[in-house]
């Protein structure tokens, strides 16, 4: 789970769930710090239904992030992979979110909810590249670190402090690409069909668990490896 493609993967999958929650509620489903802004202008403005909304989706994130880190621990306690167990859950609620939002079956908002959840518990359990920390449910801290590499990777004939930057930089920034390629493309399917970028969401983090059921707990993320 510690690879360039995964990260971009796991992007893209965030970007979807974005482009869904954006359209629908106007909230964020991974952009915490959106959510925040935008919880503060809706509170000024009085605008109590979207201050409510955006509130709701930060508390869904947190929760989803806390359980996910308690469900984690059990599972590393046992030397049992969690990164399928993980994405297993992740697969399933998406398929049901996007049976939910096909049939109008419940509110826009508790869709929202549920994908805040999610992605909070994603962004928990994947979030490293060969023992790097990145962020693949929301980018500001990608994209300057992107160019925090980029930087130093100029500047090494003049100081090198020996480490690795071009790599880290590029990681950086096909995650950033990603995230955007997946908003883009959820916002495409959306206005085919508004449950579309939930069901391909879906289909991508079964796809990324099959091949993570393989393999047994050395494939998860090193949860507690020091950040170089």
């Amino acid at each position: 789970m510690e690879r360039p493609t995964t990260a971009a993967l796991l992007a893209v999958l965030s970007g979807l769930l974005d482009a869904w929650s954006l359209t629908q509620v106007q909230s964020f489903a991974t952009v915490q710090s959106g959510n925040i802004v935008t919880a503060g202008y809706r509170l000024a403005a009085g605008q109590w239904p979207q201050f409510a909304a955006a509130i709701m989706s930060i508390v869904a994130f947190a929760a989803g992030a806390f359980l996910c880190a308690l469900a984690v621990a059990l599972l590393e306690r046992r030397g049992r992979n969690y990164s399928r167990v993980v994405l297993g859950v992740e697969a399933v609620s998406l398929s049901a979110l996007a049976v939910l939002a096909a049939l109008h079956a419940v509110e826009p908002i508790w869709i929202a909810c549920g994908l805040g959840f999610l992605a909070g518990a994603q962004g928990n359990a994947f979030h490293r590249d060969r023992g790097m920390l990145y962020g693949n449910v929301a980018v500001t801290f990608v994209l300057q670190a992107a160019f925090s590499y980029f930087a130093r990777a100029l500047a090494v004939r003049r100081y090198d402090d020996g480490e690795e930057h071009l790599r880290p930089g590029l990681v950086y920034g096909g995650v950033i690409l990603a995230f955007a390629g997946g908003a883009a493309a959820g916002f495409a399917l959306g206005t085919i069909a508004a449950e579309l970028p939930l069901v391909v969401a879906a289909l991508l983090a079964a796809g990324i668990a099959v091949p993570a059921a393989a393999h047994g707990p050395g494939i998860d993320p090193s949860q507690g490896a020091p950040t170089p």
